[in-house]
């Protein structure tokens, strides 16, 4: 048996919670219909949820908001690639109920304000056709949306929570998705997955002190990468100047340091000034190098 995934477990402890108000069940249950997708057929409407538990959540929120109870029960769809379940509900009371949840304007005055009503949307919305990716490989919270009509109102309750999401579209469906952690790391908490929500911030600063040892590494490489390539060049003209006829000309402390030096081209002016007879400080080594390199 495959462990549960990331979204999965997000979407158990969903489960779990319990509102305070039958207006806070409502909301749920209104992003639940809406971004699940439904259908008219005479006069019912048809919620089609992806998963068994989201279908008996929303008959739990039908009940406990008593703003609309179902017109039957539940029903397994067989279909290929997979199965859904159906929730009916009375046409007109239906339209009338999710009517609030499709004008911007409605959302942005009478229920993004109000934040226990507002996450209740965001968390129904994520019941019904939310994921979260392993954050190990890669960051990206998406849900999706069979309702047009309702993709900009949540936006809105979003954007009220400071998370400011992308939208595809494919086919009919609608996808809202958000990739920085921060942002991920804020909806994990409206969502009450608290343990995710560590667990994502651990991955973070982890992937930052990796971050800085790679670039200490890289500036370390590219120092003694730099330092290298200048004691190769002093090399080249401190040979150059010892086979010039200036070379008798040199005094006996300056041509011990360019034969040093020479012979000994790996090591640092800190290193070449100790094995120095007496031995000198590495800006010691460096003035009498600058002396030689100014004689050629």
């Amino acid at each position: 048996m495959s462990a549960e995934t990331p979204s999965g477990e997000i979407k158990k402890e969903i489960l779990k919670s319990q509102y305070a108000t039958d207006e806070e069940w409502a909301a749920e249950m209104a992003a639940i219909c809406l971004c699940s997708g439904f259908s008219e057929e005479e006069d019912l409407v048809i919620v089609d949820c992806p998963k068994e538990n989201v279908a008996r959540r929303l008959c739990e929120d039908a009940k406990k908001s008593g703003r609309l109870l179902p017109s039957g029960e539940m029903k397994k769809v067989g279909r290929r690639g997979g199965s859904f379940y159906t929730v009916p509900f009375p046409k007109e009371a239906f339209l009338e109920f999710i009517e609030p949840f499709l004008m911007p304007d409605t959302i942005v005055e009478d229920i993004s304000e109000k934040d226990e009503i507002r996450r209740a949307v965001l968390k129904g919305a994520f019941l019904a056709r939310g994921s979260y990716s392993d954050p190990q490989k890669k960051n990206r919270v998406e849900i999706l949306c069979k309702t047009d009509a309702f993709v900009k109102p949540l936006i809105l309750l979003f954007h009220a929570e400071n998370i400011q999401p992308s939208t595809r579209v494919s086919d009919t469906t609608w996808a809202i998705y958000f990739k920085k952690t921060d942002a991920i790391s804020d909806f994990l908490v409206i969502l009450g997955a608290m343990r995710h929500m560590m667990d994502l911030q651990n991955i973070k600063a982890q992937r930052e002190v990796n971050r800085m040892v790679a670039s200490t590494v890289n500036l370390d490489n590219w120092t003694m990468k730099q330092q290298a390539d200048a004691s190769a060049r002093r090399t080249k003209q401190l040979e150059a100047l010892l086979a010039s006829e200036k070379a008798g000309r040199i005094p006996k402390e300056l041509l011990d340091v360019a034969r040093l030096h020479i012979d000994n081209p790996g090591l640092s002016l800190t290193e070449l000034g100790k094995l120095m007879d007496p031995p000198i400080s590495k800006s010691g080594m460096n003035h009498r190098l600058k002396k030689l390199i100014d004689m050629l």
